[in-house]
């Protein structure tokens, strides 16, 4: 029976997304280790709380945040693929683990609007798509929602992973706004993203939305940095 279902309903990973070869119990992929962040994990800086780095936040901690993996191996190999060689078929099955990561964390979170971070229209048209925008959907979609964007980036600036900790936050300072104040106001907004480091962009944003009159910010990524040093929020 369960090799006729599998014919007539091929299964797909969980993980990447990828069709299970036939009678198969597993993908390939995960051959490969798929780090998970442990819970309960610190809802200030996404890190499982033996990694907290909330001490160093130089009073930029973020309100909520969560992710459901930490940025390494299987995760890291599909995330840099879907950034930077257009593999869009991992943005449905990593947005969904995504979803099921934020109901896990923040039950009782009431959702108005879902929303992405930012590029400017120059980089997104150099990419073709905004991964983060392609996270958001797979998640919204898991919500019954839609996807709003909220946020415009006003210009250019150095690559957030060629720079320290030290000055992320310099570098996006006054370059992301809200597109529509009035969208915003007195809206609960789950902000979403591929990759947490920092946490600088995700802290920009939040200051945009909150500075619009948002009631509060949520941020959802798919994978957090595992590292506690010299960090700025």
């Amino acid at each position: 029976m369960s090799l006729l279902l599998d014919l007539l309903y091929p299964r797909r990973c969980s993980v990447c997304g990828d069709l299970l070869p036939f009678g198969a119990k597993c993908c390939p992929c995960t051959k490969q280790t798929v780090r998970r962040v442990t819970r309960p994990s610190c809802t200030h800086c996404g890190l499982e709380q033996p990694l907290c780095v909330c001490g160093e936040e130089n009073g930029r901690s973020l309100r909520h945040v969560t992710a459901p993996f930490i940025y390494a191996d299987q995760i890291k190999y599909q995330l840099r693929a879907l950034k930077f060689q257009g593999a869009k078929q991992y943005a449905k099955p990593l947005g969904r683990q995504m979803a099921l990561c934020f109901a896990e964390c923040f039950p009782d979170a009431d959702i108005d609007l879902v929303t992405f971070v930012p590029m400017t229209k120059r980089s997104q048209k150099q990419r073709g798509f905004n991964q983060s925008e392609l996270l958001a959907k797979s998640v919204a979609k898991a919500f019954f929602m839609a996807v709003t964007p909220l946020l415009c980036k006003t210009s250019e600036s150095e690559h957030q992973s060629r720079l320290s900790a030290a000055d992320r936050q310099k570098n996006l300072t006054g370059k992301i706004r809200v597109s529509n104040d009035a969208l915003v106001r007195g809206k609960t907004i789950l902000l979403c993203d591929d990759i947490k480091t920092t946490g600088a962009t995700l802290w920009e944003c939040e200051q945009a939305l909150l500075s619009a009159d948002a009631t509060d910010v949520y941020c959802l990524c798919c994978a957090v940095s595992d590292y506690s040093t010299d960090v700025v929020f």
